[in-house]
């Protein structure tokens, strides 16, 4: 069964505020910890307080669809490149696990640590493919006045997943200070999202 354009349209304008909000309660977490409190007695408290970043993971894959669409008859390379990259992270996480599973369950799969570099090594890539995939298509939208915000908004949300990368691939540590940073970056940068978002009509050719 089809969707009307009316259901995307409502589909579209939540996946935005879910986004904002998503962001808006990070950032209240992150300042006062007052959600992990609040939720101290319940069971699994620490998955409810990760919902939010959840939502934000859940939902990009929309904007990010949303956006191909736009750019497929404007920059088809662009839109197919930025998809691909950002592809990239669920498509190797899953084979990953897939192989570990199957190779602890039938001992005939060789184990994951016959790798030539190691598991973390091979997420941290994985991401900072996501994060460029995000940036490409942040970099694509900002080529057209209706789309530069949420050009503007996808491209800081790559900066801000790519940043504790670079630091500790330069560093070789985690600063302290990395990670208040980089959950304020993420969050602000879902609330900016889902404020531009969903796109403008377009432009009329």
């Amino acid at each position: 069964m089809s969707l009307t354009s009316s259901q995307v349209d409502e589909i579209e304008h939540w996946t935005g505020r879910l986004l904002a909000i998503a962001g808006v309660l990070i950032l209240i977490e992150a300042a006062s910890g007052a959600i992990s409190e609040s939720l101290r007695e319940v069971p699994f408290a620490w998955l409810l307080t990760s919902i939010p970043f959840g939502i934000g993971f859940v939902l990009l894959p929309l904007v990010l669809l949303r956006s191909y669409q736009y750019l497929s008859d404007r920059t088809p390379t662009s839109a197919v490149v930025g998809v691909a990259l950002v592809a990239a992270l669920p498509v190797g996480t899953v084979v990953i696990v897939a192989w570990a599973v199957a190779a602890d369950a039938s001992g005939i799969v060789p184990d994951v640590t016959v790798l030539p570099v190691r598991i973390d090594t091979v997420f941290f890539t994985l991401l900072a493919v996501f994060a460029g995939g995000i940036a490409t298509f942040g970099l694509s939208l900002l080529r057209y006045d209706r789309t530069r915000l949420l050009g503007g908004a996808l491209l800081m949300f790559g900066s801000a997943w790519s940043l504790p990368l670079v630091v500790v691939g330069l560093s070789g540590v985690y600063p302290g200070w990395l990670s208040p940073l980089f959950v304020a970056s993420v969050a602000t940068t879902m609330i900016a999202i889902g404020y531009c978002f969903p796109l403008v009509e377009p432009e009329s050719q």
